[in-house]
């Protein structure tokens, strides 16, 4: 049985995505909390200029100070290479 698209206003459908940067940081929070909790080592996170080793007991550590690999202008076109057949952790 198909059933029938709703038909959306544009009102709603402007309430529906002012929704959206709500709900990807409440995303993005709970990841970092499972992470956080997942690790007994922490993770790993860039601070303005600083790599730091964050714990679930909310300790940070300075592990080095970073800098960016490329300047990218505004609007400028980037190409990410794609490592073919590595998984994440082989490449690390």
């Amino acid at each position: 049985m198909v059933k029938k698209a709703k038909k959306v206003s544009d009102h709603d459908l402007d309430i529906l995505e002012q929704q959206v940067p709500r709900h990807a940081s409440e995303a993005t929070y709970s990841a970092h909390l499972r992470a956080l909790s997942a690790n007994r080592q922490g993770i790993l996170c860039i601070e303005g200029a600083e790599l730091v080793r964050i714990t679930a007991d909310g300790t940070r550590t300075l592990l080095d100070h970073v800098k960016p690999k490329r300047r990218v202008k505004v609007g400028e076109v980037i190409t990410v290479r794609k490592v073919a057949g590595a998984k994440a952790d082989e490449r690390a």
